[in-house]
Order: structure tokens, then sequence, then C-alpha cells
């Protein structure tokens, strides 16, 4: 029998033929060649001696499915996915470790100082989480990092109890947390890295060479880069945590130092070139009070209908942070609508009607502002709701 002719055709049009061909399809298309003066019903012998061969094929038919999404970055998963960020030089962004900054007091509750590089702490609960000293501050307060990766310790602040033996300490506690870990970067996040057109070679201190000194410090989250802010050489950052809320002054320093230390400014002694005077900073905060009109169909209460409203609003703008540092040929802007907020708030289920919210008492979206001066970052403080 002759082997029917290959026609190319897409990969989505390939999967799907794959996909109708199930069990059914090669029982059936086997029992078609059978004579019909075979029994052929299920339970006959024919039937039962040519669906293991039909199942094996229908699993093949699955298999060849998973091959073809794997063989592209816009499918691919998992340890594909990251065969092909090795192809392309890159790789996933591996999860960080949470930086704190703790408070030691003795008996007297003056600070400890006999507290050595490495010493261990550990939070007090069920869930143990393990640090050790990383540094000191000048006010005698303790660098810490966990000792596992990941966002778990994010939410951890309060008491440790000491680890490695110290009997100077009489309390110790979690004051801040300054930089925030990250999980490992979710294939969705790698896929679009990968997919991302880069027309810009880093080179010698240009925006592109800076983007990729920020990638490689763990502890940023985000970041805008405005060059020759105040003339040529000098350069600013404006940076967030990987919680992409502002920076805190101890990370702030630690980036500082990393990319141009402060004594040495402009000699090269850090990641950024010789000759290039580096300023970072955090944006500031852009309060939003969003109040809006509704309309609910009365099947729940108001205090959850209300909480459901203010987590759209919110979901809305973690979203915007998400895109705070996009930018369009290196030209940052971000804008509040107020319809994609109602559209958010219309999606609930149980709200039959919204009108068009004010933003700050005004009828009209809100443009922020990114200067050489400013750096907004929005932030929802309050969402009243009219009923």
């Amino acid at each position: 029998m002759l082997r029917k002719e290959w026609i190319p055709i897409s990969p989505q049009d390939l999967i799907t033929d794959l996909e109708t061909k199930d069990f059914d399809y090669y029982v059936n298309s086997m029992l078609d060649n059978v004579s019909d003066d075979v029994d052929k019903r299920q339970g006959s012998i024919i039937y039962d001696a040519i669906a293991p061969a039909a199942m094996e094929m229908a699993n093949r038919s699955t298999d060849l499915i998973n091959y073809i999404k794997q063989s592209h970055v816009a499918t691919a998963t998992g340890d594909f996915l990251d065969w092909h960020a090795q192809d392309k030089g890159t790789s996933r962004e591996l999860a960080t470790n949470a930086k704190v900054t703790a408070h030691i007091v003795d008996d007297n509750k003056n600070i400890v100082t006999n507290i050595d590089i490495n010493d261990r702490f550990a939070s007090i609960g069920a869930d143990t989480i393990f640090y050790y000293v990383i540094g000191k501050k000048d006010n005698g307060d303790y660098l810490l990092q966990a000792e596992i990766p990941g966002t778990t310790p994010n939410g951890y602040t309060g008491q440790l109890l000491p680890v490695t033996p110290n009997d100077s300490i009489n309390w110790a506690e979690i004051v801040e947390i300054y930089a925030p870990a990250k999980d490992d970067e979710t294939d969705d996040s790698l896929r679009e890295r990968l997919l991302s057109p880069n027309n810009y070679i880093n080179y010698g201190g240009n925006i592109t060479d800076y983007h990729t000194m920020l990638d490689n410090i763990k502890d940023v989250g985000a970041v805008q880069i405005y060059s020759a802010w105040q003339g040529g050489g000098t350069v600013k950052l404006v940076i967030l945590d990987n919680n992409l809320n502002p920076a805190t002054d101890t990370l702030l320093n630690e980036v500082k130092v990393t990319v141009d230390p402060p004594n040495e400014s402009g000699l090269g002694y850090g990641l950024a070139p010789i000759g290039h005077q580096v300023t970072v900073v955090t944006p500031e905060i852009f309060d939003v009070t969003v109040q809006v009109h509704v309309t609910s169909d009365g099947k729940i209460g108001l205090d959850i209908l209300h909480q459901n409203i203010k987590s759209a609003v919110q979901n809305y703008f973690n979203n915007l942070r998400k895109s705070w540092s996009k930018d369009t040929n290196f030209q940052y802007s971000l804008t509040i609508y107020r319809s994609q907020i109602m559209a958010a708030i219309l999606q609930l289920e149980h709200v039959v009607n919204a009108e068009m919210p004010k933003l700050n008492g005004e009828d009209s979206d809100v443009d922020l502002t990114f200067t050489n001066e400013i750096s907004q970052l929005p932030n929802l403080k309050d969402v009243i709701i009219d009923d």
C-alpha cells in the first residue's frame, strides 16, 4: 500500500490533526479494514486483538503532540524551555534569598557586639526559617539572610532565636525585610523574555548595559534608567525591590556600592564604567483614591462585595507596577485608566453595573510623571464604594 504524500502544514494544524487521532480513531480505522462478515463488536476476538495496538498508537499521537510543543519556545515548558533559554545564551532566573535587618540587644537593651558573620538565628513558629549574619549597619543592627530561597521568608518579621550559642543575647527580632526574595522565574516570564526582540547590544555603559547590570543584582525587582540626567557621565537608577515596592535605604546603599561605590564614584570600582557617576534612588509614591458607584444583584452581603471590588482594583494597580519599568524607545510612561478600573469591577460576579470611577476626586485618567527629576509609583490608597 502506498504511503500518503506528506503535505506541509503548520505546527498548530499538525497538533490539531494529531488530537483527532485518539483510540476510537485508530480502532475504527483498523476495523474498517476487516471484512464485514467478521464479528467486529466490542468484546469480539478481532476487536480485542486490535484494541491494544490502537491504544498504543493513540498514546504515540499524544507523545508527538508533546514533542511538537516542547520543540518551540512559544509552547515549551519546564526543562525543555530551559534548554531553549540555553540556546539563546540565557537561563531561568532562580529564586533569591530574603535579606533582613535584625535588632539584637542584651539584658540592658544595649546592642550586642560579639556577633560574627555567619552566626545563625531562627524564626519562631511551626515552620522555622533559618538566617545567617552577612553584615552590620552603622547603627549597630545586623544584616541577615534567609538560608532558604524563595518568598516564604518575606512574610516573617518578629522574634528570632539564636542558633549559634551567645550568652550576651537577651532579645533578637527582625525589624525590616530590606530585600524581599523572589521565587524561580515562571515559564511565562522566561518565555516572554525569550520571545522579546532585542535589537540593542549591551556595551560600554549604554542603557542596555545598565539593564544587564541590574538584572544581575537579584535583589532589584525593576529599574528605570535615566542617562545623562545631570549632564554627560551621570546616570540615575530608580529601583524597586522584588515585591515591586520602593527600595529600602539599605537596599539602595547595597546597589550603589555594587554599581558605583560612593567614596570612589566615577572611578570604575563598581559595575559602572570609568567616568560614570551613578545615583541610585527609589520612586516617590503617588497615592490614588478610587471612588466608584456600583449596582449589585443583592445576592451577597455588602461587606463581601466591597472586599471583592477592592481586591479587583488592587490587582489592577499591581499590574500597573509590573509595567512600571517598561519603556518605549527608552521613554517611560504609565497611565491609570478609569475605564480599565471599571472593566475590572464589572467582571466581578454579583456586580451588574458600575459608573466610571473618579480618581482623587477627578473625572479624568492619571498620567504618572517620569522625568530626570521625578519618577512616580502608583499606590492604591483607598477605594470608596457608593452603593
